[in-house]
């Protein structure tokens, strides 16, 4: 190798290290110059991890500045994941072992804290690994102690002092009021994709019912933020304090509700019920609402059976979650089914709100309805007067489809519109329902052009109350009742032998039908709906949208952040048969009216009132004996009207025996 050769190898060596080493020059000018506040921010973020705080839900209070629901402290047993992961594996199992243990002394068999449960819950993705999981709550200060005491046998374990929903009236307003929840991944789902100031976590709760849940986003307090930095081992090394936000307390809501009226309501719906038990009545469940006509704000509304809010907070187990839902519970608590595969009813639903989802036939308080949609289609006036011999005869024979009577087949003469509602008379509404089916040709009229009147009050949809689950209630209209039967013909042909002309018979609208609604029993509705209709006349004509809510404030400030202002549904005009009705209403709680006998002795002078009585027939059990009636009643204050009250109690009996008293003792 000549000397000129190695001197061309040196230099193509030298060449490609000061090309390698250039490379790697640019490399590193590229990270530590145009990279390093991104590269910064990406090492930043995996040295730290942020941990949501929880913060205190605002309260809910009456009309009068009354706290109906609050927060209190409740004390909590709580593990440490973060050091619970640092213990030897051999003792970790031995801590799950003493802790279970210990919670379990002085409880029942059924509700003994095991290893498994808090193995699973040390293990469930819904809590964060960097706060305390919470294993057991409200335990006792004498417990507090032993775990403080003991802190050497229960390293990781904490006892931590943290707010709790309180419901200080216990079962008061609960159905108005509602209860909180763990979040379900459906919710959990829904409120992460939209975000907002107000995040949620996997073990947060929410808003399940009631006002709890319509007005959730402002009872939510906003969540604090604590930041810490983790190790590569996801440890904890320090909370980084500079970027801590404190929990704020969710807003206050006021009701429009009145406790003390509230209070009376559901004392006289409980108290009537019980007091109608015996016999055929069962008696078991019912609703009442109590409305201010001059807006649609709720004064009282109640529901029976109920339950306390205070039960469901922190979960309940499956078989007192079965009881509430009115279930049979099993062995295991989740409901027994029948061989339908439905759960089977052991009693009724503690958790319905019956004032406002309860569909129940109206009956005779279906008349102001009916009353209104006939003057209004023109097939009566307010004096026009007939014969009421105690039936009304739609075709030769005496089948109940062909001859209908007044209830016990009582006769009131000549009556005309202010006196058929006096002394309900079914037999002047059955003639409405006749003329508005068989009559609708010669006068010009739509086939449902009752119910299109009906409707003007408000029956058939839902009222737009600011609380969940509310039921529309149900206006049949001939086009309906095809809809349904040929719904039932496609579920179930062999129902009809297989023959598409018997359904479309089964669906036929007859005139017995018609009949039926006009005196409230081919209708369903709700009591707030009831009071609402009433509550439209009582005022001289406005359809009010009911609110339970008057106004949203800042956390104990009386700084108004959202007022529910009254909202009209629609006008309606009672034109010149108002004074009528007014009278025929009035005449209800006088003697000789259906609730005279209830309201005997009482202060017409300083109070005068207007009602009317509802008995609804129920139909047949299984065995195909009758069911015991409803009993219905609505009133309200004639001078300058400042309620209207609607009372339903299932299985009570007349109108008269049970709902009326209800309303006579609110």
């Amino acid at each position: 190798m000549n000397p000129d050769t190695s001197r061309h190898r040196l230099g193509l060596l030298a060449i490609t290290a000061i090309s390698l080493f250039g490379a790697l020059f640019a490399r590193l000018w590229f990270l530590q110059g145009v990279e390093a506040s991104t590269l910064e921010a990406k090492v930043t973020s995996n040295a730290t991890r942020t941990v949501i705080t929880p913060a205190p839900r605002g309260r809910i209070l009456d009309r009068n500045g009354v706290v109906l629901v609050q927060n209190r402290e409740s004390l909590v047993v709580a593990v440490d994941l973060q050091a619970y992961k640092r213990l030897d594996t051999d003792e970790q199992p031995k801590l799950l072992e003493r802790l279970a243990a210990t919670l379990s002394r002085g409880r029942e068999p059924a509700d003994a804290v095991t290893t498994k449960f808090l193995h699973d819950r040390l293990n469930d993705a819904r809590f964060s690994p960097y706060r305390p999981i919470p294993v057991a709550e409200d335990i006792t200060v004498d417990q507090e102690i032993y775990f403080r005491e003991q802190a050497a046998r229960f390293p990781a374990v904490l006892v931590e002092h943290q707010t709790v929903r309180d419901y200080p009236y216990k079962s008061l307003a609960a159905h108005v009021l509602g209860y909180v929840g763990a979040l379900s991944e459906e919710e959990y789902a829904k409120h992460r994709a939209d975000g907002g100031a107000k995040p949620y976590e996997r073990s947060d709760e929410i808003g399940k019912s009631g006002v709890e849940r319509s007005y959730e986003p402002f009872l939510r307090g906003t969540p604090g933020r604590r930041v810490y930095e983790v190790d590569r081992s996801n440890r904890v090394v320090r909370e980084i304090t500079s970027e801590r936000v404190e929990p704020k307390q969710g807003d206050d809501v006021y009701l429009n509700l009145d406790l003390k009226v509230q209070y009376e309501a559901e004392r006289a719906l409980r108290g009537r019920l019980l007091a109608a038990q015996g016999g055929r009545n069962t008696a078991e469940a019912g609703g009442v609402v109590v409305l201010d006509p001059r807006d649609g704000s709720v004064r009282a509304m109640a529901s029976y059976p109920t339950y306390d809010p205070s039960d469901l907070v922190g979960g309940i187990g499956q078989a007192q979650w079965s009881d509430l839902q009115g279930y049979e519970p099993g062995p295991d608590g989740t409901p027994v089914l029948d061989e339908d595969g439905d759960p089977v009813v052991a009693g009724p639903s503690k958790l319905l709100n019956r004032a406002t989802a309860g569909g129940y036939p109206p009956a005779s308080t279906f008349k102001l309805a009916t009353a209104y949609a006939a003057l209004k289609t023109g097939i009566i006036t307010p004096q026009d007067t007939i014969a009421d011999p105690g039936y009304y005869r739609f075709c030769d024979g005496d089948s109940g489809g062909c001859l209908k009577t007044n209830a016990g087949g009582a006769a009131h003469g000549s009556v005309n519109l202010q006196t058929a509602l006096t002394v309900s008379s079914d037999v002047y509404f059955y003639r409405i329902g006749d003329i508005a089916w068989e009559g609708r040709s010669a006068r010009g009229l739509s086939d449902d052009a009752l119910q299109e009147r009906i409707r003007d009050l408000g029956y058939g949809a839902k009222t737009g109350i600011d609380l969940p689950a509310e039921a529309p209630g149900l206006v049949p209209t001939p086009a309906s009742e095809a809809e349904i039967a040929q719904a039932l013909y496609d579920q179930n042909p062999a129902a009809y032998d297989n023959d598409p002309a018997k359904a479309e018979e089964a669906g036929r609208w007859r005139t017995g039908f018609e009949a039926d609604l006009a005196i409230g029993q081919k209708v369903t509705a709700t009591p707030l709906q009831t009071a609402n209709a009433y509550a439209s006349l009582a005022n001289g004509g406005t359809l009010w949208t009911p609110h339970v809510v008057d106004r949203v404030t800042k956390a104990n400030s009386p700084t108004v952040i959202q007022d529910i202002a009254p909202k009209a549904i629609r006008q309606i005009d009672w034109g010149d048969a108002q004074a009528s009705l007014i009278a025929g209403f009035a005449g209800v709680v006088q003697p000789g009216g259906t609730a005279g006998s209830t309201f005997a002795g009482f202060p017409f002078a300083s109070m005068p009132l207007a009602g009317k009585t509802g008995t609804a027939q129920t139909g047949e059990d299984a065995q195909g004996n009758e069911k015991p009636d409803n009993s219905l009643f609505v009133a309200w204050n004639l001078a300058n009207p400042e309620w209207v009250a609607s009372a339903m109690l299932e299985g009570a009996g007349a109108g008269a025996q049970a709902a009326a008293p209800a309303i006579r003792m609110i």
